[in-house]
């Protein structure tokens, strides 16, 4: 028992920590004008919501957010689709070829992403993609596909090939196996792949910030830096910003976090 109380202990301490910084983000977002000369650790004695309206509107952050919301869930479709069905072939269906491909995905996993973003942005500017979302979804698909088709490619491993097969038998074509059968089974794996992916197209500012040089193209990371001059920064319209990035994520995880955890811990064990 009081072990226990221990752990729990140690982890409300960890927890908090983590916690703090988009606590200390949410009062500063919070107060006054006239209350930014207390600590930031001091929460707002009396709360205004002003800012908020302000880099809503005049910051221009309602269109930045339906900027990134729109790349963030066609990345997070689109890259469940492709590695899926990727991952799918790996496992269920015997070419040539299989185990170069294999090997591809795995050399794509050892190659920093920083290290691929300038020939990538060539690429998109070659195909005169620059101030598209498109030009920017197709570079986030191609920077993590060999880590979502990796991580299904895990998951698919442990469905039982007697499933597979007695579909094969009743006829079913490849196709039908795979949206009828396997991605059912594979809903954790799914979940986690739409978090972690709209997670990382939701937060990205290099890509963005390459890709997007005109204003109403911009996402909310890029949108961010409106706020934060060279000699000069706008501290309450930084916080309410940040603070307006960091709400749809938080929701997310605490939807769907029993299905991260189950995707992310499949294949870890038989």
């Amino acid at each position: 028992m009081y072990g226990r109380w221990i752990l729990l202990f140690v982890l409300g301490v960890i927890a908090v920590l983590m916690a703090s910084p988009l606590i200390l983000t949410l009062f500063t977002s919070l107060k006054p004008t006239t209350e930014l000369v207390n600590p930031a650790w001091y929460p707002p004695l009396s709360v205004t919501f002003e800012h908020y309206i302000r880099v809503w509107t005049d910051g221009g952050f309602s269109r930045y957010f339906f900027n990134t919301l729109l790349i963030s869930v066609i990345d997070a479709v689109v890259m469940i689709v492709i590695a899926s069905l990727a991952a799918y072939a790996m496992v269920f269906i015997d070419f040539r070829g299989k185990l170069a491909l294999q090997i591809l995905f795995l050399v794509g996993l050892m190659i920093p992403v920083t290290a691929i973003v300038l020939p990538l942005f060539q690429i998109v500017r070659s195909f005169g993609l620059l101030n598209t979302h498109f030009g920017v979804i197709v570079a986030d698909l191609a920077l993590a596909v060999s880590v979502f088709v990796f991580m299904f490619t895990s998951y698919f491993v442990g469905v039982p090939k007697a499933l597979h097969e007695a579909a094969r038998i009743d006829g079913a074509t490849e196709f039908q196996i795979y949206r009828r059968v396997i991605m059912p089974i594979a809903m954790p794996a799914v979940v986690t792949t739409a978090l972690l992916e709209f997670l990382w197209s939701w937060n990205d500012l290099l890509l963005r910030l390459l890709l997007l040089t005109q204003d109403e193209m911009r996402t909310l990371s890029v949108g961010l830096l409106n706020f934060q001059g060279t000699m000069t920064r706008d501290v309450t319209g930084l916080s309410s910003g940040t603070v307006i990035m960091a709400i749809p994520v938080v929701i997310l995880f605490l939807f769907f976090q029993r299905h991260f955890v189950r995707g992310m811990t499949a294949g870890a064990v038989k």
